[in-house]
């Protein structure tokens, strides 16, 4: 959800936008900016839109085992 949010966006836009509480969402995004996922620029976080589309996929993915069932049914 934060990913999704991170659109040169400042910690407390993504925690407005998302719910999540501003300390939570400081530490995600200094660990994803250590791990090269994020970007920070001034006092706003930047993420590649690839990674935003991937994190947004994951999220609609919102009946997971409904999907793996059906996968598995139509394997055999």
């Amino acid at each position: 959800m934060i990913l999704v949010n991170t659109d040169n966006s400042t910690v407390e836009e993504i925690s407005r936008k998302t719910g999540i509480k501003e300390e939570a969402v400081y530490h995600l995004l200094e660990f994803l900016t250590l791990a090269r996922i994020a970007k920070k620029e001034g006092d706003k976080y930047v993420v590649d839109e690839t990674i935003r589309t991937i994190a947004k996929l994951l999220i609609d993915l919102d009946d997971l085992e409904f999907y793996s069932i059906n996968i598995l049914k139509n394997s055999n």
